[in-house]
């Protein structure tokens, strides 16, 4: 096939990835292209996919002017927010994809698209009356204004094909528009080195963006309560969240804890392999969560709230323990117990739900049903 694929617009598809939507868009049109398919991906500036067969194609748009969007607070409740700048920078570099997509329809058998913004919704429910168009949904229900634009184009027919990772993201949905697929993330399992035995050091680690809803504050205490030392690992999403609430405890606690930035993946695998357990204490509905799934590919267990999509990733008492949102107590206390489980139990289960070769496997099948539909007759 001839696939389009559209990238989010806010950074590079590059390692080291800025979350992991974009990491996972990589290994999707590196895995197609590895399948013999054509692929191009419409991402900005700096994007680099080292795989035959991607054909990159630029927009035109500066990242550095767009902002990260924010999981927390305000977006959740947006009514009476008024418009920004950056909201209609976003717009222009969806209108010159789309427009590039549509000058080129020829070109392709169907497009997909993975970012969450609502130009690409809209725009793509335009293209998608002439060509297959498919949309990721990365993130759960959280931004009103799309899911007004979901439920309106669901009333009128949306000819877009709607997939999200998780059943839980799928459920945030429900109120909105329905999904067509749920394909969760696929990781390729055998590029994760599997860590048999845990550090001597018995050290945790948090890996994610540096922002509220991942629970980064959470995880710092959880590991000062269980006496371990806490290794950071992820981009500062949000740097007056940051200053404010991160980096006081790092020059206060410099012998327990630590902070070593955003990893390239090889480097974060190593830490995964040795950390006596990751810990993600999340403050959202994760729609997914990959980098539990690659936690568990290294044989790391992970301890996590029971939120969003995390108990589809991970089975309670077997690859780690999903705790109750909000009990720190709960969660430093399964620190030593994650010291029980078998580390090869956690990579079996991350071969066994999760692989690459899987997801791909979801993807084709789901490409070939919406062209096939596509290319049916009319009925008279």
């Amino acid at each position: 096939m001839r696939i389009a694929l559209v990238a989010p617009l806010i950074s590079p598809i590059a390692p080291p990835f800025l979350g992991g939507a974009q990491a996972l868009l990589a290994d999707l049109a590196a895995g197609l292209a590895g399948r013999g398919h054509q692929v191009t991906l419409f991402a900005v500036a700096g994007s680099h996919i080292d795989a035959p067969g991607v054909t990159l194609r630029d927009p035109g748009i500066d990242p550095s002017h767009l902002r990260p969007a924010r999981f927390y607070g305000s977006l959740a409740s947006t009514e009476g927010d008024a418009p920004d700048l950056a909201f209609f920078q976003g717009a222009q570099g969806f209108l010159r994809v789309f427009s590039q997509l549509e000058e080129a329809l020829d070109e392709y058998d169907l497009i997909h698209a993975h970012a969450f913004d609502w130009p690409a919704f809209a725009f793509g429910a335009l293209l998608a009356r002439q060509r297959p168009v498919a949309h990721t949904l990365h993130l759960p229900a959280i931004n009103p204004a799309i899911n007004a634009l979901l439920c309106e184009l669901h009333e009128i027919g949306n000819p877009t094909r709607l997939i999200t990772v998780s059943h839980a993201c799928a459920e945030t949905y429900r109120p909105y528009a329905p999904m067509d697929a749920i394909i969760p993330n696929g990781i390729n399992v055998d590029a994760i080195p599997f860590g048999a035995e845990a550090d001597a050091d018995g050290y945790l680690l948090f890996a994610g963006r540096l922002s509220p809803e991942k629970g980064v504050s959470d995880a710092i205490e959880i590991a000062r309560r269980a006496g371990r030392r806490l290794i950071l690992a992820g981009g500062i999403y949000d740097a007056a969240y940051f200053e404010r609430e991160i980096q006081p405890q790092l020059h206060a606690r410099q012998h327990d804890l630590e902070y070593v930035g955003q990893l390239l993946r090889d480097d974060l695998y190593a830490l995964m392999g040795q950390a006596t357990a990751l810990l993600l204490p999340i403050g959202w509905e994760e729609p997914f969560g990959l980098v539990a799934a690659e936690a568990l590919a290294a044989g790391c267990p992970v301890i996590a709230y029971a939120r969003g999509a995390l108990p589809e990733v991970i089975s309670d008492g077997e690859t780690g323990f999903l705790i109750p949102p909000g009990e720190i107590d709960a969660a430093a206390q399964a620190v030593a117990a994650a010291t029980s489980l078998s580390r090869a139990a956690c990579r079996a289960r991350a071969r066994r739900l999760f692989s690459l070769s899987r997801m791909l496997d979801d993807h084709e099948r789901f490409y070939g049903q919406i062209t096939a539909r596509s290319s049916s007759p009319t009925p008279p």
